[in-house]
């Protein structure tokens, strides 16, 4: 949602500026008793002492306003993709994250410092945690044998990290192809 609403506050921001510079404009020109320059506001000031508060064309507006009001406010309340994760610390004035972009790179390097692994993917999500190694040798048994020491090394770096909610942990080594 933050992506979205960066170029909508710009594009209002630059409305709000325009009306500004319009309102001004008219002001100046209604004060030195000439004619409306850019809007022809005063058919407008007419329409609106002629139309009453109940009139069909207001209750359309209104009614267009506040489902677009409704429609803002429900898209607006609606939670944020969670990008970080609480780290533990002493301290309850200090808050600190790791995003999951970072935890991510931390476990490929751990996965990777193992000897016989030659890459690994990682995905992190809320609430879990895939490493896919991939073996230097060929062969099933060779790559179960790495499952262990990877699991323990990537476990290790995840606990080093003191995360205030870890996630699950997934580790699965496969081996070179052919």
């Amino acid at each position: 949602m933050r992506l979205l609403n960066r170029p909508l506050a710009l594009i209002l921001a630059v409305a709000l500026a325009g009306a500004s510079i319009l309102v001004i404009i008219e002001v100046i020109a209604v004060a030195v008793h000439a004619s409306p320059v850019v809007v022809h506001w005063p058919a407008w000031y007419r329409w609106a002492g002629r139309t009453r508060w109940n009139a069909q064309v207001v209750r359309v507006w209104a009614a267009i306003l506040i489902v677009v009001g409704l429609l803002i406010l429900t898209i607006e309340l609606k939670p944020r993709r969670i990008t970080r994760l609480r780290l533990r610390n002493a301290d309850d004035a200090t808050d600190a994250g790791l995003t999951r972009s970072g935890l991510a790179r931390t476990l490929r390097t751990a996965a990777t410092g193992i000897d016989g692994i030659t890459g690994a993917a990682v995905t992190v999500r809320r609430r879990r945690a895939r490493v896919a190694a991939m073996s230097a040798a060929r062969g099933r048994a060779a790559a179960g044998a790495l499952k262990q020491p990877v699991s323990q090394a990537v476990r290790g770096r995840l606990d080093a990290l003191e995360l205030y909610r870890p996630p699950r942990l997934k580790v699965r080594v496969t081996s070179r192809s052919r």
